[in-house]
């Protein structure tokens, strides 16, 4: 995980209604889609005891490139319940009426609806009967997650207002030959981690149980199928090799969930998970709607699955001003090394008795409800706009699997929140920085993160070692590039500077350095001659530009096997001169070298050449020569001596 700049808008409007494919649920195995052109008035009714549901929505798709309006869920005593039969009857049932029923007609028809509704509600008030609208003594879950059972237009169907509910299964409860279709709605584009797991997954060389999967879009399309062999999981990723499923239209999608006629043997327990999927170290953001009169509407909540590695994280939450936030909260639901959790696709999927809000410490607690366990960490609001902090360090390593859930309080407004599971890596890197600044030249410096995207980026400067400074703006070149200009300044001034930048995961990258402005400066010798016999001395000449008085040259001569350095210092001109006397015979060279000082930036010279030959003839054997001679002379008078001496 890398971050970007820009926020990524999380769906919050449902697109509910009645899909538009039907799966048949009899033993045969065949299915078939049907289009559902007409206008229809449709309505169920869902038994909660004393009380009855009665679930009302418009159907107004036409050649299925509309979906219907969202779902009306009113909560009345049935004794009152004074509507038509020709309406809605009182048991589970679409509602009859002619397939060319004119849409101003079923306008009329849920007009006077509505008016029966709200005539009973005001007699049963005035006369002091408690009528309960809405679902205020209802769970979340209960609230949005609705069961159908035998009822049309798919026989046995669950209705997921809102993807972030577990969707339990009982044993026998999908018989063999039979479907159970599970309808939520889904933005386009967006990450969704969708799985069916339970007591039904068995790896080994007798499993039982065989769950195929078939999934539509809104258009009634088959958009994607998985079916595995009994008792292994389905992969529900958009491909087979990815683990999220990505959508491609916005609206209602059903998951046909069959138990194989040919290949299973038993119905067994199974969940279905269907949650959004968030991308850590990236900005989000989501619409929340607070209570209103401390009941819980269907915005007041969402929540969103993550996978990381790292035990350390933190949830930052921006809070707008039109809003007060009742919690947000973070579960950790799963970490497989750990024996909690299963893997699919190298993704974590949630321990499954956490999702029902079992509790096995650290794991589970899942729920969303105010009242009830708030998980690994959690923050609240004081008061409207209040951002908020979740600073949560595991106790396992390896790659674990957590629920984020936000639950409003009051107002409404879109939060900005981040997962952050990245520390320390991040960093601010020069990007060539000039060797040399000259005086009065402008000095452009460049920045960039290793890692993470910038959003802002200062530099301050001082020439007077921070008695004082100056503040500059960075441009940002690209989401990870900051840049800015230092004015030029005269030469021998030092100038110190520090960056400091702020990334998207809210990390703060800083740089310091420090550069001198100085004049550039040459340097040039010359050799006498280019050769001389071992035992005399090379002689130099040189020159520094500009020609400065009494600065340090450093000479160095260099053989195969011998190197001397001797220092000589200009004159007022920026000449100088220098006489070496080699000690061995063969090729040298000579180097000349000015180190800088606070006003002139260093310089040398390319190496010269130049050889040291052997003494000439005479020199190297006169000695040799003169005494030969002499000892010649000495032996010629003596052979004179002697002769002279036989002749007398």
């Amino acid at each position: 995980m890398d971050g970007t700049a820009k926020s990524v808008e999380l769906a919050t409007e449902p697109v509910v209604g009645r899909p538009s494919h039907e799966i048949a649920s009899t033993g045969s195995g065949s299915s078939k889609r049907s289009v559902r052109g007409s206008h229809r008035l449709c309505c169920t009714r869902l038994g909660l005891g004393s009380t009855w549901a009665f679930l009302f929505w418009i159907d107004h798709s036409k050649e299925r490139r509309e979906n219907p309006q969202r779902l009306i869920l009113i909560q009345i005593p049935a004794s009152i319940f004074l509507l038509h039969n020709d309406y809605c009857p009182t048991r589970r049932v679409l509602l009859t009426g002619s397939p060319a029923l004119k849409p101003k007609y079923t306008l009329q028809l849920s007009k006077k609806l509505a008016i029966s509704v709200v005539l009973s509600l005001l007699t049963f008030s005035l006369i002091g009967t408690q009528i309960l609208v809405g679902a205020a003594d209802l769970s979340d879950k209960e609230e949005y997650v609705h069961d159908f059972f035998n009822t049309p237009p798919y026989g046995n169907w669950t209705l997921i207002e809102k993807p972030m509910f577990p969707l339990y299964f009982n044993q026998s409860q999908i018989p063999i030959g039979s479907n159970w279709t599970v309808i939520s709605p889904l933005a386009a584009n967006h990450t969704y981690h969708a799985y069916f797991y339970g007591k039904w997954i068995d790896r080994g060389s007798t499993p039982k149980t065989d769950y195929d999967i078939y999934v539509y879009n809104p258009l009634g399309e088959l958009e994607n199928y998985r079916t595995e062999s009994a008792g292994l999981p389905e992969h529900l990723g958009t491909t087979v090799d990815r683990p999220f499923f990505v959508p491609r239209y916005s609206g209602n999608y059903s998951f046909v969930l069959r138990n194989d006629p040919k290949e299973s043997n038993a119905s067994q327990q199974a969940t279905f998970m269907l949650i959004e999927n968030l991308e850590t170290n990236k900005w989000q953001k989501t619409y929340i709607e607070g209570k209103q009169n401390d009941t819980p509407i269907f915005n007041t909540s969402r929540a969103f699955e993550f996978a990381t590695e790292s035990q350390h994280i933190e949830v930052w939450i921006r809070v707008p001003e039109t809003l007060d936030m009742y919690e947000a909260r973070l579960y950790l639901m799963a970490n497989p090394k750990a024996g909690m959790g299963e893997t699919l696709n190298d993704l974590p999927l949630a321990w499954e008795p956490g999702l029902y809000g079992e509790i096995r410490q650290p794991y589970g607690g899942y729920n969303l409800e105010s009242k009830e366990y708030r998980g690994n960490a959690y923050a609240s609001c004081e008061f409207y706009g209040q951002d908020m902090l979740m600073n949560y360090t595991s106790p396992v390593k390896s790659k674990s699997l957590y629920h984020l859930a936000f639950i409003g309080e009051k107002g409404s407004g879109k939060i900005d929140f981040l997962v952050k599971t990245e520390f320390g890596k991040a960093a601010l890197r020069p990007v060539d920085l000039p060797s040399r600044v000259y005086p009065n030249n402008e000095t452009a410096l460049t920045f960039a993160s290793n890692s993470t995207d910038l959003k802002y980026a200062a530099l301050d400067y001082s020439v007077y070692n921070w008695a004082n400074y100056t503040a500059l703006n960075m441009h940002l070149t690209n989401n990870r590039t900051c840049t800015t200009k230092i004015p030029g300044q005269a030469a021998g001034t030092t100038v110190e500077y520090k960056v400091q930048a702020t990334d998207v995961l809210e990390n703060i990258l800083t740089y310091n350095g420090s550069y001198t402005v100085k004049y550039g400066s040459q340097l040039n010798i010359t050799l006498k001659t280019k050769a001389i016999p071992i035992g005399d001395n090379i002689t130099l000449t040189g020159l520094t530009t500009p020609p400065n008085e009494n600065l340090a040259i450093n000479l160095v001569f260099t053989s195969t096997n011998t190197t001397f350095e001797q220092i000589v210092y200009t004159q007022n001109n920026g000449t100088f001169t220098a006489s070496f006397r080699p000690t061995t015979q063969g090729n040298w060279i000579v180097q000349a070298v000015f180190g800088g000082n606070n006003m002139l930036y260093e310089s040398s010279t390319t190496p010269i050449r130049f050889k040291v030959d052997p003494p000439p003839f005479l020199t190297l054997y006169g000695a040799y020569i003169y005494a030969g001679a002499g000892i010649g002379a000495g032996t010629t008078v003596m052979a004179l001596v002697y002769i002279k001496k036989r002749r007398e």
